[in-house]
């Protein structure tokens, strides 16, 4: 299994392992609904005892007082001999015979009694099998977390593993342990087939899974092991098929059937066991905290299958005569849980799982609505019994009453437990990166930046070795560490180094498996010593316009965890940003050299123009294009297109007053902040809103920004449009042209209430020929030779008469007019236009 898999690919694996998830869940579930509901036991509130000496017909025992058989005058020690007149054997033949009778329906029991028969009618019940929901729910928990588990990481060998201990245990415990079979003969063999499977496999995965996890012992490595294993499996297997196939099935001998039913559960216990004793034995006491949500949930499961198993060894008609007291069993469905839950919180397995809010909320609500269910069933069979009814209607309705008043704030608790529990960790990285996108245009000094990388990686990720470096060819590697030693942060230009290996792959690096597998790394030994006495386990390269210009270095986080996906986002970006940083602090220095200077600004620009979108976006249903032209060297102005998932584009065009450095620096401030903030809001007007209360505080007085922001949604066929103190937008519906209106104040200009109450958001439909048309004052106030500017009116009849156009010819001939128009006179504000036009189909 595991040479045939290394040669798939991830994808490969994806698929296989999701269509056989898919095939045990439909095959188990479809088997389940009949168990519960639709070929559900029938019940008469009684024991049934074989007779002595092979007689024939039951001995009636256990009657229930109240009960159904307790009404109809049975009594315990009674003999049953015919159900509906049809005379049976044993028990299994008279359960045959009661089980094709519907619910509450009567049948007709001939019933001795000290040597006289008679015949009464006793009313069917149907039984809600709590002992095979548990077993459903159990093997259920443990195919949905290794199913996930696999998909993290398709190739891990211990993640396809347990994907395989949950498919086989959902297997096994969905269709082993009931007498329900399919009619049809294709399903039946399909369902035989599904069970000689499952257990021949479930018993060996059942150890081998927790001979290598959660640390891999010496007797995974034992061949003779699996050899048992799988024969034991063959043996106790053995016996069950041959009831399968055989013409004429009979009952098994006690010793055989004792030994086929028992064998799987005591793997299963038996793997839990070794779990445990691994925890305590074999754990590194540091990762104990870890697993111990695990160790509890097998606590809890192994109290719950050895509560199950002597209450029914103490009573084997339970079920029918005392259900309530199987209800502790279900807390065997805390096992996967725990599994889940310490999988998912602490990043086991090396999975790095990043959830959808609106999957979470989907699952919670199916699990909050099946628990809904089952409350409203069990809440309306008490009320039933209580008010001593037999039809539960008058329970049920009480139930969904009471339960309908919770079931809303409950949804709603849930779904803030969700936010707090799957989400804290990202909302804390959003929040550092915006602090940081505020922190860095203040910072002029390549030691200042260096600290508050440090500072702010270290807070947020809760690292203690760290180090920033950077690395020139010619003036060697400058850093600035906490933790690491001054000579572990000199890195070379070998090519067997490690910075040829980050400029060859340009994607972060783990190092977690450095000392133990150094085979998996292409480093030379002077570069891995440095990484292995530093103690780094990861290295995430800084380019700037595709040049390394050096790397952050990061030693394990105090949690334990490995690193996620999220964990190398947040420390890609922070290096992305500060590599911007860094090269403004290095044209800061060199301010007094009027040549170098120039150069800088000319790099500075390049720097600028790499931020602004570097091609306009190919979306169905949009025609968009967009430009950017500064006065100087570098310029104030910036436009965005920020894709939000869902069909939504947004639009951003942005005006910083002044032009030139300053005016760069605050631009590319905005444009992160824009970034981080957009994702978290569904309004441009919330975005604005919080893009001003971050920025106010850090902006010079004399200086504003400007802009509007559009969110284009074509599912919902609309766009809001909010403007801060920004130029109007031309807007284009059904062959009329209108400047937009809308009320805003720049940017920085006021704290927070005033710019809150005088910004508005307008909404506008989107039509087959809608057009929009954003610009900075750049286009309006361009001037002549004579200083006259170009003005709204001229951009007004300019776009009417050319709305035809595609959105790449109509921005193309404005651009054209105002060169045109301009004439010789210089440039004298930046020009940004955004033309976008609406392909959306009618309705």
């Amino acid at each position: 299994m595991k040479n045939v898999m290394a040669t798939f690919s991830p994808r490969t694996i994806r698929i296989l392992y999701s269509a056989a998830t898919f095939f045990a869940l439909i095959l188990t579930l479809s088997h389940a609904l009949d168990i519960l509901f639709f070929k559900a036991t029938s019940n008469d509130q009684c024991g049934w005892l074989p007779r002595q000496k092979g007689e024939q017909g039951v001995e009636i025992t256990q009657v229930v007082p109240g009960g159904v058989t307790d009404v109809a005058g049975v009594k315990d020690g009674d003999i049953l001999h015919a159900i509906n007149g049809i005379k049976f054997g044993n028990g299994q033949e008279a359960m045959k015979i009661i089980n094709e009778v519907k619910l509450h329906d009567y049948v007709d029991y001939l019933i001795e009694r000290d040597g006289a028969l008679f015949t009464t009618k006793v009313q069917v019940l149907k039984v809600f099998d709590i002992r095979y929901l548990g077993n459903f729910l159990l093997g259920f928990g443990f195919l949905v977390v290794g199913y996930i588990v696999v998909l993290s990481r398709p190739q891990g060998k211990i993640q396809r593993m347990f994907a395989r201990y949950g498919i086989l245990a959902m297997l096994f415990l969905g269709l082993a342990g009931s007498q329900s079979v399919p009619s049809q003969t294709w399903l039946y063999r399909t369902y035989v087939a599904a069970i000689i499977f499952g257990w021949i496999f479930m018993i060996p995965i059942c150890i081998t899974f927790f001979l290598h996890f959660p640390v891999k012992l010496k007797a995974a490595s034992w061949g003779w092991l699996k050899v048992i294993l799988y024969s034991l499996s063959i043996v106790t297997i053995a016996p069950v098929v041959y009831r399968f196939f055989s013409s004429m099935p009979k009952e098994l001998p006690p010793f055989v059937s004792i030994i086929t039913s028992n064998t799987p559960s005591v793997a299963f216990v038996a793997g839990l066991i070794i779990f445990t004793v691994t925890y305590f034995v074999g754990v590194d006491p540091s990762r104990r905290k870890q697993l111990r949500p695990m160790l509890a949930g097998v606590v809890i499961g192994i109290a719950s299958i050895i509560y199950a198993n002597i209450l029914q060894r103490s009573n084997q008609f339970v079920l029918f005569t005392s259900p309530i007291l199987l209800l502790p069993t279900l807390l065997v469905v805390l096992l996967p849980v725990s599994f889940g839950y310490a999988i998912f919180r602490y990043r086991l397995m090396d999975i790095d799982l990043v959830v959808k809010k609106s999957l979470l909320y989907a699952v919670v609500t199916a699990m909050l609505a099946g628990l809904y269910l089952f409350l409203v069933y069990v809440i309306g069979t008490a009320t039933s019994y209580l008010l001593g009814t037999e039809e539960s209607d008058v329970g049920n309705l009480f139930a969904f009453v009471v339960i309908a008043f919770a079931f809303d704030p409950l949804k709603r608790r849930a779904q803030d437990w969700i936010d707090r529990f799957f989400y804290q960790e990202r909302y804390n990285y959003q929040r550092a990166l915006l602090e940081f996108s505020q922190e860095l245009p203040s910072k002029i000094h390549l030691d200042e930046i260096l600290e508050s990388i440090l500072s702010r990686i270290s807070s947020t990720m809760h690292v203690e070795k760290l180090a920033v470096v950077l690395c020139d060819p010619r003036e060697g590697c400058s850093f600035s560490a906490s933790g690491i030693a001054d000579s572990d942060c000199s890195f070379a230009q070998d090519p067997d180094g490690l910075l040829a290996l980050l400029g060859r792959t340009r994607t972060p690096q783990s190092f977690a498996l450095l000392s133990t597998e150094p085979e998996l790394y292409d480093i030379g030994t002077n570069d891995r010593e440095k990484l292995l006495r530093s103690g780094v386990v990861l290295s995430v390269p800084m380019f700037l316009q595709g040049r390394l210009i050096g790397l952050i270095n990061a030693g394990p986080k105090l949690s334990g965890k490995v690193y996620s996906q999220e964990d190398i986002d947040l420390l890609s970006t922070v290096g992305g940003q500060a590599a911007i940083a860094i090269e403004n602090a290095r044209l800061h220095q060199s301010e007094i050299e009027i040549q170098r200077f120039e150069k800088e600004l000319a790099l500075a620009r390049d720097i600028q123009q790499s931020l602004l979108p570097k091609a306009n976006p190919v979306i169905k249903g949009l025609d968009i294009s967009g430009i950017s032209i500064p006065a100087s060297t570098v310029g104030g102005d910036y436009y965005d297109y920020i894709e939000l998932g869902d069909g939504k584009l947004l639009v951003v065009v942005g005006d910083v007053s002044g032009k030139g450095v300053s005016a760069a620096l605050y631009m590319s401030k905005i444009q992160g902040m824009i970034q981080v903030i957009a994702p978290m809001h569904e309004h441009p007007r919330d975005m604005l809103v919080q893009v001003n209360r971050r920025i106010y505080e850090s902006m010079e007085r004399k200086s504003f920004i400007t802009m509007i922001l559009a969110l284009f949604d074509l599912r919902r066929k609309e766009v809001l449009i909010c403007r801060a103190g920004h130029s109007k937008a031309l807007i284009g519906v059904n062959g009329s042209l209108e400047y937009l209106r809308g009320g805003g104040i720049g940017l920085g200009l006021e704290r927070g209430p005033v710019f809150e109450q005088e910004l508005e958001e307008i909404r506008r439909p989107l039509h087959s020929d809608s057009l929009f048309v954003f610009y900075s004052d750049g286009l309006t106030e361009a001037m002549n030779e004579g200083e006259v500017p170009f003005g709204e009116e001229t951009v007004f009849d300019l776009v009417r008469t050319r709305r035809s156009m595609t959105a790449r010819q109509l921005q193309e001939t404005i651009l054209t007019s105002v060169a045109d128009y301009r004439g010789a006179a210089e440039q004298n504000d930046d020009l940004t236009v955004v033309v976008v036009k609406s392909r959306v189909p009618e309705d």
